[in-house]
């Protein structure tokens, strides 16, 4: 009973779409920092994520329909949240060592922690608004 309540209180809050937004910003940031840290590798080909794309994605935000399951065993279709996410791959030019732009990745990886922290902030001031409302009297 108890596990039910709180997970609607959490779900009204909207705590899970923060947990995924942190999530999906973490999960660039691992990405980007591959990238910087194979700066010097050949051939190697820059990897990145299309962050708002797949957020919406997992919070199903989008225009399109998703594939809804009613079997264990069924496949899941369309925009559905157990997809992984798209990894974008840049080709390696014939004339280049690699795909890494090296400022444009510190760029990203900036502006991502940019995201990553006001995630954070906006998840840190929902539990303290619920333990506002809970030591309330």
């Amino acid at each position: 009973m108890e596990n039910k309540i709180t997970q609607f209180i959490f779900d009204k809050v909207g705590i899970p779409k923060q947990k995924k937004y942190l999530d999906m910003a973490s999960l660039r940031h691992k990405l980007i920092s591959g990238n910087v840290a194979n700066v010097s590798t050949p051939q190697y080909e820059a990897k990145d994520i299309d962050f708002h794309t797949e957020y919406k994605k997992l919070t199903k935000a989008g225009n399109r329909v998703a594939g809804v399951t009613t079997h264990q065993n069924h496949i899941p279709t369309g925009q559905h949240q157990m997809k992984p996410p798209k990894v974008n791959a840049e080709r390696v030019k014939s004339d280049e060592l690699n795909s890494v732009n090296i400022d444009q990745e510190i760029s990203n990886l900036t502006q991502n922690e940019l995201l990553y922290d006001v995630g954070a902030t906006l998840l840190q001031r929902k539990f303290e608004g619920l333990r506002k409302v809970i030591s309330s009297k």
